[in-house]
């Protein structure tokens, strides 16, 4: 997940944030340990949270938080474990799937589960007995398991899946594309449980696993679309965090590159794909990736790819067109995933339970 920061005790934070954010954070609910936010493509506008422990809420105006789903019985939660991922079926409600990213652990060890509920009552729910497992992999140890699910405009899941855990990626796995791990995996769920789209990048390559959109990968945490571009943040290691945007084949560099700089070697040559942006563990230490600002009401971020570290509270942007990454200030959050409204408006929610719009000023 974002590091090992999720074994940290969090607060909320105070309602406004950090006078010196430009913008303010307005609470719209609350909910346990959130680490995915989504709103349905369609129908009751509503914000469907899932949090760690295994739960997924519905937070609709004033009202207390409703639940949607309760799993926690089949998931393995806590420090990077957990509920990790939520995505919409793009045709929903009349497609009333939605998908969720969790861990769970048997007698074999720990794993990593892609899986598919329905709603049977119009959308308000999710039946738990209507779970159809997509894809499961093995976890090699309980941290660097990203969890982000998202639906492009192409109709196609695209799944974060984080290097397998431990530190450095003693296994190898960002640059290995035998096995799934420390990638953004590309999969057709129109038929279940999933094809493999014909042209995804690798489906000719011998000894590659097909699933694989982009590799190189150490955690991505937090991954959004803006139009046809895919946007990811990746948690460092020891000195850097970065913002990346997709490239289908693309290779990150991971871990013979952390950002933009040689990972424990003095040369890392080879074709990757650099970061659109980095920042140093002297102002923050796990990036939490946001999303492209469209809301007209935000100007002064309106074209900017916003962020925020975990760590920190620190919230950055960079122009998506090109141009430097701006620090815009610190807040008391424990900033854990954003989210996007019809409208365009965006929602943080700090680990610690609150979610926030954001407002101008």
């Amino acid at each position: 997940m974002i590091a090992v920061l999720f074994g940290w005790a969090c607060s909320g934070a105070a309602e406004g944030g950090d006078a010196a954010l430009p913008f303010r954070l307005e609470s719209i609910g609350a909910v346990e340990q959130p680490t995915a936010i989504a709103m349905p493509p369609a129908g009751p506008e509503a914000w469907w949270v899932a949090s760690q422990p295994g739960k997924v809420w519905v937070v609709e105006g004033a009202a207390a938080p409703r639940l949607a789903l309760d799993i926690v019985s089949r998931v393995r939660s806590g420090g990077e474990t957990g509920l990790l991922g939520l995505a919409f079926s793009p045709g929903w409600p009349t497609d009333p799937r939605v998908f969720v990213n969790y861990t769970f652990k048997d007698a074999s060890g720990l794993h990593t589960r892609i899986a598919r509920f329905r709603s049977a009552d119009g959308g308000s729910t999710l039946d738990p007995a209507s779970e159809l497992a997509i894809l499961e992999f093995e976890q090699p140890w309980a941290n660097h398991n990203s969890g982000p699910l998202q639906f492009g405009p192409d109709g196609m899941l695209y799944v974060a899946v984080g290097d397998g855990g431990s530190g450095g990626d003693p296994r190898g796995t960002g640059q290995d594309r035998s096995d799934l791990l420390g990638s953004i995996l590309r999969l057709d769920v129109r038929t279940e449980p999933y094809t493999v789209p014909p042209d995804n990048p690798f489906v000719a390559e011998a000894g590659v696993r097909p699933e694989i959109w982009a590799y190189g990968l150490r955690n991505p945490w937090g991954m959004h679309f803006d139009g046809d571009t895919l946007w990811w943040a990746d948690v460092g290691q020891n000195r850097w965090e970065e913002i990346d945007r997709g490239v289908a084949g693309g290779n990150y560099g991971w871990n013979h590159k952390e950002g933009s700089r040689c990972y424990e070697r003095d040369t890392c040559p080879g074709a990757f794909v650099e970061p659109v942006a980095t920042y140093g563990h002297d102002v923050g230490a796990s990036i939490t990736g946001g999303m492209v600002v469209h809301d007209p009401t935000l100007s002064v971020l309106l074209g900017k790819y916003l962020c925020a570290d975990f760590a920190t509270g620190t919230f950055f942007a960079v122009p998506a067109r090109g141009g430097a990454l701006e620090r815009l200030g610190a807040s008391e959050l424990h900033p854990s995933t954003f989210g996007r409204s019809r409208d365009g408006s965006i929602v943080v929610a700090d680990y610690g339970g609150t979610l926030y719009r954001l407002r101008a000023r």
